[in-house]
């Protein structure tokens, strides 16, 4: 698949252990609590209203002024309604491009740089898990130029956010989504941050959140949200500090996020067809601009020393 992710097969979703899409490693109850009771109130028949509860919440975890909030179907839908922008590889694939140009890839990091007067940038960055400085991102707004930056694994990784910039900067707006860091890719609510969100909400259909997700993100515990973004933290932190694979000639890239770049010396889809005999799947990074078919990225769940486990028997029985 594009994106990754297990196919679904007659309806449903086919069973392996999923590590090709990047979720927060641990999954929060109180979101399955708030699920099952909105359908036990059958709130699915009713329109949602205009998401003012929503904004309020989201206003509240991150600790910004409402009327610089907008929401949306995922962050997927932002993008869409974006023009085309210059974008540093390699990078997320649905981002529009007028031009592109390469990050610096070092022995097993890459250091990725603003060029350009209107640019989107990750961060951290998908699929390299790699950081870009506030630093860097206060200079290039200095110069009024135009950024967006995707947050959308920030709220789970070891980065620091740009939502502070957004009060001082017209030139900056902040993509986000719950779909990541709240482990509910089903359930699409993303949202911007800047001062452009009321203008790109303009642009963007009524009742694009559905009556579900709204009444779980409305209902949801500010407090309690921004207690679990923490947590994950923390245990992002330990899986990333454990994170080995010893096959050889093997390069683990650093990372600042939920998940690793890994370059193997084998195809990743014949990595990928060994694991799938074994329940397993990882995401085959061929279609990212900058990447071949050698890299793949390894979502951390919590279970992940199993995965590699595989990964070092078969590596290590390979003619390589």
């Amino acid at each position: 698949m594009k994106h990754g992710g297990v196919k679904w097969i007659n309806g449903k979703p086919e069973k392996l252990r999923d590590f090709s899409v990047n979720l927060n490693p641990i999954y929060p109850d109180f979101i399955e609590d708030l699920i099952n009771e909105a359908i036990k109130e059958k709130v699915y028949l009713y329109y949602p209203d205009n998401y003012e509860k929503l904004r309020e919440n989201i206003a509240e975890i991150y600790d910004i002024d409402e009327e610089y909030i907008g929401v949306f179907n995922g962050a997927s839908e932002v993008i869409n309604l974006l023009e085309p922008r210059v974008v540093p590889e390699p990078n997320y694939v649905e981002y529009k491009r007028s031009y592109i140009y390469f990050a610096e890839e070092r022995e097993n990091y890459f250091i990725y740089h603003l060029q350009g007067n209107k640019v989107i940038i990750s961060n951290p960055n998908n699929p390299t898990g790699a950081k870009i400085d506030l630093k860097e991102i206060e200079e290039f707004l200095e110069e009024g130029k135009d950024l967006v930056v995707d947050e959308s694994f920030a709220d789970i990784s070891l980065v620091d956010s740009a939502k502070k910039f957004v009060k001082d900067y017209d030139n900056l707006l902040i993509i986000s989504t719950f779909t990541k860091s709240l482990s509910i890719p089903g359930l699409r609510i993303g949202f911007t941050i800047g001062k452009r969100s009321k203008e790109l909400e303009k642009n963007s259909p009524p009742w694009r959140i559905n009556s579900i997700a709204y009444y779980v993100l409305s209902n949801a515990n500010p407090k309690e949200i921004k207690d679990f973004f923490r947590k994950s933290r923390e245990i992002v932190t330990s899986l990333l500090e454990t994170f080995r694979i010893n096959g050889r000639r093997v390069t683990v890239y650093k990372s600042f996020a939920p998940y690793v770049l890994v370059r193997f010396p084998i195809n990743v889809r014949i990595i990928n067809s060994y694991l799938r005999s074994k329940g397993f799947l990882i995401r085959d990074c061929s279609n990212f601009v900058g990447l071949n078919e050698f890299y793949g990225r390894i979502s951390l769940r919590k279970d992940y020393q199993e995965l590699i486990n595989e990964i070092d028997e078969f590596l290590s029985n390979s003619s390589i």
